[in-house]
């Protein structure tokens, strides 16, 4: 699951991504989720990486010419003003959320 998900835009999924976390038991799935939230907190030291205005740039040309697709909301997207970001409490975390990381960093080391 975590290899098809976009590390550009987190926003959307992040949340759920940390609950369906929560009801996993097992290594494995805890070792390949510190490795891929790594990834997104070191990707988004930058911003821009995350700004919501990149999305409406991307042309979506894998549409069929009669393709009907959902129309999904973007509110989770949308940004006024000046992005500066996905802060949080810590870094792209929430208080809850960067506990449970720790808890599993020191559970990954023994």
């Amino acid at each position: 699951m975590l290899t098809f998900l976009p590390q550009s835009h987190p926003q959307s999924y992040l949340p759920m991504l940390f609950r369906l976390w929560e009801s996993i038991n097992s290594y494995l799935f805890d070792e390949r989720m510190l490795h891929f939230l790594s990834q997104l907190t070191e990707m988004h030291v930058d911003p821009a990486i995350s700004d919501p205005k990149k999305i409406e740039e991307i042309p979506d040309d894998a549409r069929s010419e009669n393709e009907d697709r959902p129309n999904w909301s973007n509110d989770d997207l949308s940004s006024t003003g000046l992005w500066h970001g996905l802060y949080k409490d810590v870094g792209i975390f929430t208080d809850y959320d960067w506990h449970f990381v720790m808890c599993k960093c020191l559970a990954s080391m023994g």
